[in-house]
């Protein structure tokens, strides 16, 4: 049974709605009785979920001002308000030593991963502050904690959404604004199993039970209702005095 968290009634804006953390993430809100407007680029997924779940589906691109603004724009002509917001979507881009990607390899992850969320920010904050309420986490990633070979663009984004969380958490408290981030893992998601395949595109199956096998908590991936299961506490009261945090969720697998 879930834990209910007093959100009943809460708009909730969820992007990348249509499918992994996001799905999830409004599938408990609309249990716990939450307002939501669900975001993706994904046209087809998106409405699949707002079917589902009910809710407002918004398409639109979190790389674009316009789009970003249209989002929240009918968040707040749909409900007059936001209360909570997962800033969640984000892409994994081309693994690849850093003297074979392009300029463009780097834009395209940034675009979405970096400048996204800070745009995403910027216009949910705008609608927050004269509220002098709400909540906001970011999907940042154990990225932000790290470097990874071949993976320095995904890197640099999830370095960027931890200093963003950080400054807006700043930003944000004197209007009674808390701002957090989790850092999953590794997780059993369309991101996750994409990954598997380009790390060894002939046996991506191998790749995934090798991975599974080295967190040391369960020996296997998460799943995206565990990300959920955060994600939910961080958005209602029960932590009421936790902003500027980045909250891991990878089995223990950075602990040593």
């Amino acid at each position: 049974m879930s834990v209910k968290y007093g959100l009943d009634g809460q708009v909730a804006v969820i992007t990348g709605a249509a499918n992994g953390f996001g799905l999830a993430v409004a599938q408990r809100l609309a249990d716990e009785g939450a307002r939501l407007v669900l975001v993706d680029r994904d046209a087809e997924g998106l409405h699949a979920a707002a079917e589902k779940l009910g809710g407002l589906p918004v398409v639109a691109d979190v790389s674009e001002e316009s789009e970003v603004d249209g989002y929240v724009a009918a968040a707040v002509g749909a409900h007059g308000r936001i209360d909570l917001f997962f800033n969640n979507a984000g892409i994994e881009g081309r693994m690849a030593p850093m003297t074979e990607l392009s300029v463009a390899d780097f834009d395209r992850v940034w675009k979405i991963n970096g400048r996204g969320v800070f745009m995403g920010l910027r216009a949910v904050l705008k609608v927050m502050k004269p509220q002098r309420s709400g909540v906001i986490v970011n999907t940042a990633s154990m990225a932000a904690i790290k470097g990874a070979a071949t993976f320095s663009p995904y890197i640099a984004s999830k370095h960027a959404v931890l200093g963003l969380t950080k400054s807006a958490a700043l930003e944000a408290a004197e209007y009674d604004i808390r701002v957090n981030c989790v850092a999953p893992g590794h997780f059993d998601t369309r991101m996750g199993r994409d990954l598997t395949h380009q790390i060894d595109p002939n046996d991506p199956d191998g790749v995934f039970r090798r991975v599974g096998q080295s967190v040391p908590y369960g020996k296997r991936y998460g799943t995206a209702a565990e990300v959920a299961n955060l994600v939910l506490w961080l958005l209602s009261s029960e932590s009421e005095y936790v902003s500027g945090a980045l909250y891991l969720i990878d089995g223990a697998l950075n602990a040593g």
